[in-house]
């Protein structure tokens, strides 16, 4: 099965791989440019980088939020010591409370994250993504709190056309996304990245192959034009089951988001204008469809 038939995308007149968007949006964003912008261009499918938002809305920093909001009206009152000292104390109190009842409210704040983005965009297949800084991304949560964000978020009533698990997540983390991706029927994208060097590739394709993943992702920094050769050829010779996704980054890589569909590889990642790249060396959809045309 092709990349495009797993992702239930039309047909290619041209043979040309799938465009994927990122979506690289914070918290104080608007989405509604992004969408006019998506519908200029028109790519074939969207990927929500929801590192960029996610973690403004963890346990830590919305108690920091209640926490700074109750100190400010403390601060604006003249009271006493003792009263002082039994507000904090009722503000620990609070925090017990906060805790037990986050998980409820977690759930409902994600649901709500992706709400807005699929209100926003949902004419265009979405894949959902959180990317680690281990990884390249903005994300820090800790892999239990990952694990929980996309678990809630692929359950969360909004169908996404794919979700991208970071290969690198503890085996037991990640089959349980892989676990909630299959029982909301949605194809799982096991990625990995490396930003130092280009090594192994092959022996990562084959690794990968034997998950519980649909598709394998590949994306490496080349040192010279070889490595990028390199990982061509890899997806080439690849003889795994899974569509492959393999990128070289960078400048150096630049061509194998241009070529890479030739040797095997069925997405490229390009950007709505030169401002929103989510990794280096990504072109912009006017600049691939160019170098096509060559």
């Amino acid at each position: 099965m092709t990349l495009r038939e797993l992702l239930k995308l039309p047909a290619s007149l041209d043979d040309k791989p799938i465009i994927a968007v990122p979506l690289t949006l914070g918290p104080t964003d608007k989405l509604t440019p992004f969408a006019r912008a998506l519908q200029e261009k028109n790519p074939d499918i969207v990927e929500w980088r929801a590192d960029y938002i996610a973690d403004e809305f963890s346990q830590v920093m919305v108690w920091q939020q209640v926490k700074a909001g109750a100190q400010a009206e403390l601060s604006q009152k003249n009271v006493s010591a003792m009263t002082e000292a039994k507000k904090l104390a009722e503000m620990d109190r609070a925090q017990e409370e906060f805790n037990a009842n986050w998980p409820i409210m977690n759930s409902q704040i994600i649901k709500e994250l992706a709400g807005s983005v699929f209100n926003t965009i949902g004419s265009f297949p979405i894949i959902l993504t959180y990317r680690t800084k281990a990884q390249g991304g903005q994300g820090e949560l800790s892999p239990i709190e990952y694990t929980t964000f996309m678990v809630s978020a692929l359950h969360s009533g909004y169908h996404f056309a794919a979700v991208d698990v970071e290969y690198t997540l503890a085996s037991e983390l990640r089959d349980k996304i892989i676990a909630a991706a299959h029982e909301t029927n949605t194809p799982v994208i096991l990625s990995y990245h490396d930003f130092n060097e280009t090594r192994a590739v092959d022996q990562f394709i084959t690794d990968m192959s034997r998950t519980g993943a649909d598709i394998i992702k590949l994306a490496v920094m080349p040192k010279t034009v070889a490595d990028v050769q390199l990982l061509l050829d890899a997806t080439q010779e690849a003889s795994v089951q899974q569509p492959l996704i393999t990128i070289s980054m960078g400048l150096i890589g630049q061509q194998s988001r241009v070529v890479g569909y030739r040797y095997g590889s069925e997405m490229t990642f390009a950007t709505l204008d030169n401002q929103q790249t989510s990794a280096p060396g990504q072109l912009t959809i006017d600049e691939l469809l160019q170098a096509w045309q060559k």
